[in-house]
C-alpha cells in the first residue's frame, strides 16, 4: 500500500507542475515586450511599449557595446506566441500523462479486489472461527 502512495504522489507532481506551466504560458504578454534594449526607428534608445518599426536588442554585447541578436517588432510578437504555445502544450502533456496515471491507479485498484479472492491461510488442523463442526466430536 505504501507503494501505492509513492506512486500517487508522482503522478500529482506532474499535475501541479502542469498546472504551473499553464499559468506561466497564460502570463506570457500579448503585447511584444522586449526584453532587452529597445530602439526605435531612429535607433535612439526607447523605453516603455514596443512599437511597430521599433527594433529590440536581444543579445548585448558589454565589451563592444554592439547588440549580438536584433528582433523587429513581428519577429518578437512570433517569439512570444511560440513561447507561450510552448508553455501551454508542456503545461497539457503535464496534465494528460497525470489523469493517465491516476486514472490507471484509481481503476488498478478495484479491480485488484475483484480478482481471485485471497483466503486466509487455516493452522494445521485447527479450524477456523467461521466453520462448523459437523462430525459431532
Amino acid at each position: 500500500m505504501r507503494s501505492r502512495g509513492v506512486l500517487v504522489a508522482l503522478f500529482l507532481l506532474p499535475l501541479a507542475w502542469g498546472l504551473v506551466s499553464l499559468a506561466s504560458g497564460r502570463a506570457v504578454s500579448v503585447v511584444p515586450e522586449c526584453p532587452g534594449l529597445q530602439l526605435d526607428d531612429v535607433g535612439e534608445e526607447h523605453p516603455g511599449r514596443m512599437r511597430p518599426g521599433f527594433t529590440c536588442a536581444v543579445g548585448y554585447d558589454n565589451a563592444t557595446g554592439r547588440s549580438t541578436g536584433t528582433r523587429t517588432y513581428d519577429q518578437q510578437k512570433f517569439a512570444q506566441e511560440t513561447e507561450r504555445d510552448g508553455r501551454y502544450l508542456r503545461g497539457a502533456g503535464y496534465l494528460a500523462y497525470s489523469a493517465v496515471g491516476l486514472t490507471v491507479l484509481a481503476v488498478s485498484g478495484p479491480l485488484r479486489l475483484l480478482g481471485r479472492p485471497r483466503r486466509r491461510r487455516e493452522a494445521a488442523g485447527r479450524p477456523t472461527s467461521g466453520s462448523t463442526d459437523t462430525t459431532g466430536a
